[in-house]
């Protein structure tokens, strides 16, 4: 069962959540990253949606809850819902998460290494006893841990029905825009004066109060029609409130005495315009949109959750690329509207087409295919990576013939990119293809996982790092050294973990015992190398007189084993097909 109405109010909420934090890149506030422009009149612009947006999302969110579990006990409920959020979850704080906290770091200047030794920072002893962070993705932790509270009351269903009925009947009528907001105005007086907002699980009582209230109310209302006539009815009233105390709250928020009377009568004012647009919004949804569903709606709510878990690293990522450009506001501004919404979708309409990812991205699993398996694609895309280290190898040696004197000891391999080459676009061109490639061979060992040994976690987060090492190589070469966007590559860097995951997700399959041994020495030769270039052992060993000759002993393990892992699976592949 699902309502158009609250349907389009989650898309719409989600969308204007993108604009909220493109607007924050401009606003006044300690956000994670700034344009060069800044504009003080936003802190009185953003609370057009800052009191009710995030309730009304969680209220949505309780009532969507229920329709789920209609047809479900509380044991199927929870299952449900661990499937839906916790690979998310984990994946946008082990993989987007990071992206954007390291590029905030950066530009704060509180941090000067690349994205491996931020990785460090953030998931070595000293980072992991500080708790890992997961900026946005706060929403899905408070979901999740909301859903728990009503699976919980799920299981005492005497007790689920009294607190339904005593809702009901407590909202019957004018009550309904009355006893809400005086809770709302209760708690905004008495807790968020000690606890504040602050997205931490364990230190954010105002929030719960707030936001698990919302979220309950959603629960236990949303099939009561009685409930949605009287918002319908009263959509008038709750909208002419609205537009009264929307510039009273501004006013406060601008002038120096907002806050007398210990801040009462601005915690008044926050609450009523909090209510009152919910109660606008979910009345006139519910008159006008709940029979409308639209060719666009289903497109929409399957995209929502993967916009969601994609836009901030998105956007956080284009602020620093765009911003050096010094572009006018207007024009940065609609470019970065723009490019966080495009890229975003961008990304859903690659990962939906995509079974074996669709989990971590909050997608559901595509039904399982009918008919003996023949593996075509899976195939195809691993043969792309048995050639990506064929082609990054010939984009050198070109690179190599074509600048006489190149010293394979003291330089780098990425200056044969850079300016001082005589042919950069060789290097350049090879290092780009070898990318989108090395993405490609991703998805090829992500999907034969899958298909070997039915591993899909595992074989997800395989794709994920292949394919953001493929971005980095890719964005490396469109930045040629010495642009410092050109550390974008550091991305590939996380394909050391790969013969691991491949390890970890093939450990159960009896046969290729030979490949398991190779990906461990692999991995520990590449551990070993790691070790030694970034000091940890023996300091001096790599020196200036010998880097050159470290990093090619690196890269050929890097990028070599991938050919011949590639090689060995898509034999497999093809034995399996034929024994099925």
């Amino acid at each position: 069962m699902r309502r158009n109405d609250l349907d389009w109010i989650r898309v719409s909420a989600f969308g204007l959540l993108i604009l909220y934090h493109v607007a924050l890149v401009y606003a006044p506030y300690d956000w994670h990253i700034h344009s060069a422009h800044t504009f003080p009149w936003l802190h009185e612009a953003l609370l057009l949606t800052n009191p009710w947006r995030l309730t009304l999302l969680f209220l949505v969110s309780g009532a969507a809850l229920r329709f789920m579990t209609a047809r479900r006990t509380a044991a199927q409920t929870l299952k449900a819902r661990a499937e839906r959020l916790i690979p998310p979850l984990l994946f946008g704080a082990l993989v987007l998460v990071p992206i954007q906290s390291w590029v905030e770091a950066l530009d704060k200047g509180g941090f000067t290494g690349n994205f491996a030794d931020w990785l460090w920072h953030e998931f070595g002893p000293a980072g992991l006893a500080d708790g890992v962070p997961v900026n946005h993705l706060w929403f899905i932790v408070y979901i999740a841990v909301y859903s728990l509270v009503a699976v919980a009351l799920m299981t005492r269903p005497a007790l689920m029905a009294r607190a339904e009925a005593w809702l009901v009947r407590n909202t019957a009528g004018w009550r309904i825009l009355v006893v809400p907001l005086v809770y709302l105005i209760v708690i905004r007086i008495v807790l968020f004066p000690i606890f504040g907002i602050t997205n931490k699980l364990t230190w954010d009582f105002y929030n719960h109060f707030l936001s698990l209230g919302a979220f309950l109310f959603g629960f236990l209302i949303v099939g009561h029609q009685g409930v949605w006539a009287e918002l319908e009815r009263r959509r008038h009233l709750s909208l002419i409130v609205a537009l009264i105390a929307l510039p009273i709250m501004m006013w406060q928020a601008a002038h120096p005495g907002g806050g007398t009377w210990f801040g009462v009568p601005r915690a008044v004012v926050f609450a009523i315009d909090q209510w009152a647009v919910i109660t606008a919004i979910l009345g006139y949804g519910s008159r006008y949109l709940r029979k409308t569903p639209g060719p666009a709606l289903p497109y929409l709510v399957d995209a929502t959750f993967p916009l969601y878990l994609a836009h901030q690293t998105v956007l956080v990522v284009a602020v620093w690329f765009i911003r050096p450009a010094n572009l006018p506001a207007p024009l940065e501004a609609a470019c970065l509207v723009g490019v966080t919404f495009g890229i975003s979708l961008l990304i859903y309409e690659v990962v939906r087409r995509i079974p074996l990812i669709r989990p971590l991205w909050g997608l559901k699993p595509f039904p399982a295919p009918v008919g003996r398996p023949r593996y075509h694609r899976r195939r195809r895309l691993l043969m792309i990576g048995m050639g990506a280290p064929v082609l990054a190898l010939t984009a050198v040696l070109i690179g190599v013939a074509t600048w006489p004197g190149f010293d394979h000891a003291r330089q780098y391999l990425s200056e044969l990119g850079g300016a001082s080459a005589p042919m950069p676009l060789i290097f350049n061109g090879g290092v780009f293809i070898a990318g989108a490639m090395c993405i490609a061979a991703g998805v090829g060992f992500g999907l034969a996982i899958n298909a070997l040994t039915g591993r899909w976690f595992v074989a997800g987060l395989t794709a994920v790092v292949f394919t953001l090492a493929g971005i980095g190589l890719a964005a490396s070469s469109l930045y040629p050294w010495p642009d410092p966007r050109h550390m974008a590559i550091n991305l590939g860097l996380g394909i050391q973990l790969a013969p691991l995951l491949l390890l970890w997700g093939l450990w159960s399959h009896v046969d290729m015992k030979r490949l398991k041994i190779f990906l461990a020495v692999v991995f520990v030769a590449m551990a070993v190398l790691t070790a030694f270039t970034y000091h940890l052992v023996l300091p001096g060993t790599v020196n200036d007189a010998n880097v050159g000759w470290w990093e090619r002993g690196y890269a050929i393990i890097l990028v070599g084993w991938v050919g011949i892992a590639a090689f060995v699976i898509e034999r497999r592949l093809k034995a399996h097909a034929g024994r099925d």
